[in-house]
């Protein structure tokens, strides 16, 4: 405006400068440590913001993995298709396969090959085994159990355990649960199978045919006495095998996702686990495994 004069930029800039210094001479003698000690806190904030952190140590039972060699491992030999012994201390299965991949991998990159110790114990008896350390994960067709995870920490899913539909081959009109409203379901007692046909019982209107097992539940189906089974994949493909004349349809009812389980201290165990369970998925090595141990007639 006419008649007012203008501060140059440096002159503002030393005005600021100059009440910024007045405002600091008049602050109380006890408000400079806070300031001081706020700097250092953003400083300290700031550099661990910049700079990377060095990585965690492995875990001493991946240490002693690594250094010996021996990958102890928690098993109860009773599951075919999974883990069955032959009587002279042989396994086989998909799980002792599964172990076998994993062990090949991690042997590639380190100076010590990596060979499975397989110690036998009861199922009901594997969680308090792993937490005593008597071995360092349990590879036995170990669904996920959600109550465990205080106890144990769990790895990756490699293989999907729950209940299909089963249909009589001829059939093309039963694709899903929902196709089923009305018709007879036969299900082995106490499976998970079971346990989804109840929760849908009354609202689809099943009529439901208990059996002691699944084969019988399925040999029901073949002669025309029910007209779907929910049933694993595991009693279908031994039904399918000897008999035929049934297929599976859709997706799993429920998932029953079969994992590693190891102590929660283990992580880098758990991470290398995971690492491989992920990368033979990915490169379908997983899916291998099924087919070769899991044949299904499933269309």
């Amino acid at each position: 405006m006419p008649g007012t004069s203008r501060q140059s930029p440096v002159a503002s800039r030393q005005s600021r400068f100059a009440l910024y210094a007045l405002r600091f001479t008049r602050l109380r003698v006890g408000t400079l440590p806070l300031i001081i000690l706020a700097l250092i806190l953003i400083a300290y904030l700031a550099l661990g913001a910049f700079v990377p952190k060095p990585p965690s140590k492995p875990d001493a039972t991946w240490v002693r993995i690594t250094e010996t060699g021996a990958f102890r491992v928690g098993i109860d030999p009773s599951f075919p298709p999974f883990e069955s012994d032959d009587g002279k201390g042989n396994l086989k299965g998909l799980d002792i396969a599964l172990i076998d991949e994993m062990l090949r991998e991690w042997s590639s990159t380190n100076a010590v090959p990596i060979h499975p110790e397989y110690i036998y114990t009861g199922y009901d008896g594997l969680y308090d085994a792993l937490k005593a350390g008597q071995f360092d994960a349990i590879v036995s067709a170990l669904p996920y159990d959600p109550k465990k995870t205080e106890d144990a920490a769990f790895s990756h899913s490699y293989f999907d355990g729950g209940p299909f539909i089963v249909v009589r081959e001829g059939d093309s009109t039963s694709k899903t649960y929902r196709d089923l409203q009305g018709k007879t379901i036969g299900v082995e007692l106490g499976s998970t199978g079971d346990s989804f046909a109840r929760r849908w019982e009354r609202r689809l209107n099943y009529m439901l045919r208990e059996y002691d097992t699944s084969s019988d539940a399925l040999t029901a189906l073949q002669r025309g006495q029910v007209d779907a089974v929910f049933a694993d994949i595991i009693a279908f493909n031994d039904f399918a095998s000897s008999h035929g004349g049934v297929k599976t349809v859709g997706d799993p009812l429920v998932n029953e996702l079969m994992v590693i389980a190891v102590r929660k201290d283990t992580y880098t165990l758990l991470g290398q686990i995971n690492g491989v369970i992920d990368a033979m998925k990915r490169d379908g090595r997983m899916e291998m495994l099924w087919k070769q141990w899991l044949t299904s007639s499933k269309q």
